[in-house]
């Protein structure tokens, strides 16, 4: 993006002293700009031609609703600068992806990469997923409007806001937890809340007497942040090798907003194919037009390597009928067999508790998340059964269309049908 090329501007402070003045303000002008140019990421801000399915109408919708609660200036300022701004930056990742597919298997001429542009201005298609969908092949290229890119996700935030839906519930951990105990969901319990360098749950100081625990962000996604603690003698070790007394462990959590809890242990079958780190199950579900809740797509995400998340773990597609993984793939496409670390195929392990885990999910959004149009549940495959770990009112579709194909061929297409 030219973001990332306005990153590279040097500032040499070493100059003289008016040399320096300019290049700081010249640094301030630069930082401002690339806010502004960052607004480019998200394509046009408007839609041309028809929207034929329901998937490009989602589209659309979610170009008209972007900064809704933003001001007039403001809205017209961040369109002024998608305008301009999204030409650049197409172009500029278009040549990084089309470099970095000329190293992969099989020729591409330069139509690639002048098609990866036209799409681009035509219809808001970021180059990359251009590249992952594969769009330069004629079989791929038919439903590039079947599929949901990543800029048209703010659109899932207009759908909810317009059922009421309080995006708190979903994004603060320690009440999403709370909601789940209100309607006797198996969830994580949390054993500590740290908000604004203080302790909010439990009352009393927190000393931990488990053998292990999982810290993590209070409101990132996906456990993004997390770390593993193991208790040793009266003391506890991360991941670096770092002791820390259990009594003095709420001195060190309270220097973050995060979230303690008791680390889950994946279900046997589950622990053969991961590296000992928790294994995480996505299920996407949308709402209906019975207020019920419907299976839209699934994935599992396997830790390999130094991960002590599923955070860039191999991702698996999994057959809805049986919950046996059927492909598996690292984030940047390329298949996998069996896993790096204990050697045993992943692909054709069944997933235990699978038809427990759907219906478990479609409940919970039907009885407690009846506000959000769609959600992506994080859920972990213990011993005693699907255990909730989260849910995201954003949920990512890049990996599970990377696996499955496009959205717009599951049940997304006819519930997303209903508001857009």
């Amino acid at each position: 993006m030219a973001m990332a090329m306005l990153e590279q501007v040097p500032v040499d402070r070493a100059r003289e002293p008016a040399c320096g003045a300019q290049s700081r303000r010249l640094g301030v002008f630069l930082h401002r700009y690339r806010k502004w140019i960052a607004l480019g990421q998200y394509g046009f801000p408007f839609s041309a031609g028809p929207c034929p399915t329901p998937v490009t109408r989602f589209r659309a919708l979610a170009r008209r609703t972007r900064f809704a609660r933003k001001g007039q200036l403001f809205r017209a300022l961040a369109h002024i600068a998608m305008t301009l701004g999204w030409p650049v930056g197409a172009c500029f990742t278009a040549r990084a992806t089309y470099a970095r597919m000329k190293r992969g298997k099989g020729p591409h001429a330069m139509r690639v990469f002048f098609d990866m542009i036209w799409l681009a201005l035509r219809h808001s298609i970021p180059p990359l997923e251009y590249a992952l969908y594969r769009f330069n092949e004629p079989a791929r290229r038919k439903d590039l409007h079947e599929y949901v890119y990543w800029n048209d996700l703010p659109g899932l935030s207009a759908l909810n806001a317009g059922l009421g839906a309080d995006n708190r519930d979903v994004q603060d951990k320690d009440r999403f937890a709370r909601i789940c105990a209100a309607n006797g969901f198996p969830h994580v319990q949390p054993l500590a809340v740290f908000e604004n360098g203080r302790q909010v749950h439990p009352a009393m100081p927190f000393t931990p007497d488990v053998a292990q625990i999982f810290v993590k962000a209070l409101r990132l996604k996906g456990g993004a942040g997390g770390a593993k603690w193991i208790r040793d003698g009266a003391a506890y070790r991360d991941s670096g090798g770092r002791r820390v007394p259990a009594a003095k462990l709420g001195d060190e959590f309270r220097k973050e907003d995060c979230l303690v809890q008791p680390f889950i242990e994946n279900h046997p079958v589950i622990a053969l194919v991961t590296n000992g780190a928790l294994a995480s199950l996505r299920i996407v579900t949308g709402l209906d037009g019975c207020e019920g809740a419907e299976f839209v797509t699934s994935l599992i995400t396997l830790p390999h390597g130094k991960c002590n998340t599923s955070v860039g773990g191999i991702i698996c597609s999994i057959e809805r009928e049986t919950g046996r993984v059927r492909h598996a793939a690292f984030p940047d496409g390329g298949g996998v067999e069996s896993h790096p670390d204990t050697g045993l195929p992943i692909v054709g392990i069944m997933l235990p508790f699978w038809h427990a885990s759907i219906e478990l999910v479609r409940r919970a959004h039907k009885v407690a998340f009846a506000r959000f149009a769609f959600l992506g549940w994080d859920i972990a495959l213990t011993h005693d059964g699907p255990v909730l770990l989260e849910t995201n009112s954003g949920w990512g579709a890049l990996f599970h269309q990377v696996l499955d194909g496009p959205l717009g061929h599951t049940a997304f297409s006819r519930l997303v049908g209903r508001y857009a």
